[in-house]
């Protein structure tokens, strides 16, 4: 089952650091990001890609105005499994992109995305994940890391977060400098996804007992099952529950 770990505290003992992680982190800091938006991602995705344990290939997913695509990516592989995500309408780097959550994939014994999970088989990665890119309070993206070994442990995704932080930044950045009306908009409606799928993993929270990553786990069943976006799956629960209705 993939693990959804938004908002995650940081470990009580410090990740080791990769060799080459500070040297990366240093160059993205001297990036200057007032140079093309795809340029910056391609850089911090291949930087990521290259310092991370157990990534092999990795991507970035924008979602705007209602459409996915991967601003940048390292492998054909990484772009082959987000652009059959995109295809159908449903995988981990969408719902992460959505939510905001991180979203970990044991592609052998996945029973929430079983169709990515096949698709990911076919192709060599035992393991994939999915951290959502923040900015400020707001998600519009995502970090998608594949791995052929199935080494991305917590340490790992800790680091990614890191990666995606910058990647947000030059979100962030973009929507001052760039297409500021059609990029704000955007950001408001992912800021009001967020919300609603929130919301709803508190209502199947509370009705089922079920902790936060399950009540992910089963929105994500559910939207794929009805063939709906999850954050009108959500919007489905929240509203049920306003109604009186009993949430199954």
């Amino acid at each position: 089952m993939p693990t959804s770990s938004a908002g995650a505290e940081t470990p009580a003992h410090a990740p080791s650091t990769p060799p080459g992680i500070e040297g990366a982190f240093a160059e993205l800091g001297r990036l200057m990001l007032d140079q093309p938006l795809g340029q910056y991602l391609q850089r911090v995705a291949e930087l990521a890609a290259g310092t991370l344990p157990g990534v092999d290939g990795l991507s970035v997913t924008l979602v705007e105005d209602g459409r996915a695509r991967s601003a940048a990516f390292t492998t054909t592989v990484a772009a082959q499994l987000d652009e059959r995500q995109y295809e159908v309408g449903f995988g981990p780097c969408l719902d992460a992109a959505q939510s905001g959550d991180t979203i970990r994939v044991d592609v052998a014994a996945d029973d929430v995305y079983p169709a990515f999970a096949r698709a990911a088989a076919r192709l060599g990665v035992r393991c994939a994940a999915s951290v959502g890119m923040p900015v400020p309070h707001r998600v519009v993206g995502a970090l998608n890391l594949y791995s052929a070994s199935g080494d991305l442990d917590e340490e790992t995704l800790v680091l990614a977060r890191t990666f995606a932080s910058y990647a947000a930044v030059a979100l962030a950045n973009a929507s001052l400098y760039g297409s500021t009306a059609r990029l704000a908009d955007q950001l408001q409606e992912a800021m009001r996804s967020r919300a609603v799928i929130e919301q709803a993993k508190g209502v199947l929270m509370a009705v089922h007992g079920v902790d936060a990553d399950e009540a992910f786990a089963r929105l994500s069943r559910a939207s794929q099952d009805a063939n709906r976006k999850l954050r009108d799956m959500a919007g489905e629960v929240v509203a049920r529950v306003r109604q009186g209705e009993v949430v199954g």
